[in-house]
């Protein structure tokens, strides 16, 4: 029975969900003033927003990927996830991604540089908003990897602020 569910999850690519959340991990390093966030996405979910923008048969972790799949998870990101400090819109650095260990999900890494510690950092998460009305979206705040604080993001602005 296990087998046949595992190869018809995997056959399909995708998973069936009625629950439309995403978690994230916000860790602030003290020693390289730098946040770095982790963040899961089911796959599918993924797929269905980057076609929502134009692109045509993406098909993450497969044989049949679509070639620029990485520039356009970027281009999503970017396009939905926002640091800002003291009004200014903070660039970070897209470090890549990697499939979940149960194939549902995909795990996308970034990094915030040269953020000051004693100024409020505003986190803006849209991501799948545009896509699902009952879109959350579970942040898990860490300094040094101690946690500091949770969020749920649900609604407009979709956005919380941080001090470490």
């Amino acid at each position: 029975m296990w087998i046949f569910l595992y190869l018809s999850i995997l056959l399909s690519g995708s998973v069936d969900h009625d629950i439309h959340l995403s978690k994230s991990e916000v860790n602030y390093d003290t020693k390289t003033q730098s946040v770095q966030v982790s963040i899961s996405l089911f796959l599918d979910d993924m797929e269905v927003a980057l076609e929502a923008q134009g692109a045509k048969d993406v098909k993450l972790f497969s044989s049949h990927e679509a070639d620029n799949a990485e520039e356009l998870i970027e281009k999503y990101l970017i396009d939905k996830l926002r640091f800002d400090q003291s009004g200014k819109s903070l660039p970070y650095t897209y470090l890549g991604r990697e499939i979940s260990e149960d194939l549902s999900a995909v795990w996308c890494y970034i990094e915030v540089r040269d953020i000051s510690s004693d100024q409020l950092l505003t986190v803006t998460n849209e991501i799948f908003m545009e896509i699902y009305d009952d879109q959350k979206h579970v942040m898990v705040i860490t300094q040094d990897h101690s946690r500091v604080d949770h969020w749920i993001i649900d609604e407009a602005p979709y956005s919380e602020e941080i001090r470490f």
